[in-house]
């Protein structure tokens, strides 16, 4: 290593130009392909990867219900007498915008109950009867089919018929007019989780009247928390909260990624914010020249930058939480440039220096890099991803040290 770096030091001590155009040549190579990294946000990736982990991951990225954003309409006097026709108001504007500015980010709207939903559950129902049946059922069904309880019940289905109501209901009373199948459907209510909602004007609402609730299916899934953050922006537009009597509120698997790939990156930044901050500060106090901590932070710099590009060719992607603890990778990597340009204001000659530092700072470097690369064999990813970042790291960080 001490020959390399004394033959490279030979070639350009004469071309100082050409020696500059090369580190730029490469610093911009190299954060160009840093720049093509994806940084994942998935704060699943800090978990072992493991079967039971990612059947569970799967159950939860594939689940039909934890996808959908709940929206919840509410009013917000707890006092005032309960109006739904309000909340029923609030959340028809509230949808057609969604549906007009919003329909890039989503897949489907859930304002009202399905009433085609019902009908294939009856259908499913009545086909199937048999299944849902027992013993004591029969007994109740030959209540049904009485002479007398049928008379009863034709003239209450002409009545249904001829009110509004007949319009939605025709299918069922034609396919089952004495009502056998609600023998069966009424066991469903037992499946019921929660008896705090109830149907109104095939609104979902809960049974105060005070909070309506609405669904809404994002087109992308919940790690994509680009995409999810414009939806969620948009929402945060599109509610008024101007309004003096109703408000809206949402949660679901999506707001809680989003938020959490927002807090990510405020993290990342205030970590490496804080520590930069403190090395520019200490080297300045240190060395009492205003240009020696951007000196020595230039090879900090092209180690990330180094480590991001050889990332961009290994996996192509790295965990924004792995970014996050580079502050600790930045106090190892500034130690390299440290050293060197300490060890330069006492001795101002290049080949002493390089006679000096080359093999400590080598060996040094690869007892600490292959600490980090040590990583590569747990089983969190987000792990592996800290081990890459910071071998790589160091190693650009102690060649821009030793050679430029």
């Amino acid at each position: 290593m001490k020959k390399i770096l004394l033959h490279i030091y030979g070639f350009y001590e004469k071309r100082k130009p050409a020696l500059y155009i090369t580190f730029a040549a490469i610093f911009l190579l190299t954060a160009w392909f840093a720049a093509q990294v994806k940084f994942e946000e998935d704060i699943s990736r800090i978990l072992p990867k493991d079967k039971k982990i990612e059947k569970l991951n799967q159950v939860f990225q594939n689940s039909k219900f934890i996808d959908k954003l709940v929206v919840t309409v509410s009013l917000k006097d707890t006092n005032a007498l309960a109006v739904p026709d309000s909340l029923v108001a609030y959340a028809d504007v509230l949808a057609q915008n969604i549906e007009q500015k919003l329909s890039a980010y989503i897949s489907k709207l859930n304002v009202k109950v399905d009433d085609g939903l019902a009908l294939e559950l009856f259908g499913t129902i009545s086909n199937h009867l048999p299944v849902y049946l027992n013993e004591k059922d029969y007994l109740q069904i030959d209540t049904l089919i009485q002479p007398a309880k049928i008379k009863e019940t034709l003239e209450e289905d002409f009545r249904t018929l001829t009110s509004p109501a007949g319009f939605a209901l025709k299918t069922m009373i034609s396919k089952d007019p004495v009502g056998i199948t609600l023998v069966a459907l009424k066991k469903l209510q037992q499946l019921q989780y929660d008896e705090n909602f109830e149907l109104y004007e095939n609104y979902i609402v809960t049974k105060d009247r005070r909070h309506l609730m609405l669904f809404i299916t994002p087109k992308y899934p919940p790690n994509n928390t680009g995409k999810n953050a414009l939806l969620l922006k948009g929402l945060d537009g599109l509610i008024d909260n101007n309004n003096s009597i109703v408000t809206a509120t949402y949660f679901g698997a999506t707001a809680v990624s989003v938020g959490n790939a927002l807090q990510l990156r405020k993290d990342t930044l205030l970590t490496q914010g804080i520590t930069i901050l403190f090395i520019i500060v200490f080297l300045g106090f240190y060395f009492r020249k205003k240009t020696a901590p951007f000196i020595i932070l230039i090879p900090v710099v092209f180690g990330a930058l180094f480590s991001l590009a050889f990332i961009y060719f290994i996996k192509g992607s790295i965990s924004v939480i792995a970014l996050g603890t580079g502050s600790i990778v930045l106090g190892i990597a500034v130690n390299y440039s440290l050293h060197v340009f300490n060890h330069y204001r006492h001795t101002r000659n290049i080949k002493e220096l390089i006679n000096d530092l080359a093999i400590p700072m080598t060996v040094g470097s690869f007892t600490t890099i292959g600490g980090f690369l040590c990583l590569q064999f747990v089983e969190s990813e987000m792990l592996k991803d800290l081990g890459l970042f910071a071998a790589f790291s160091l190693i650009g960080a102690s060649l821009c040290s030793l050679i430029f």
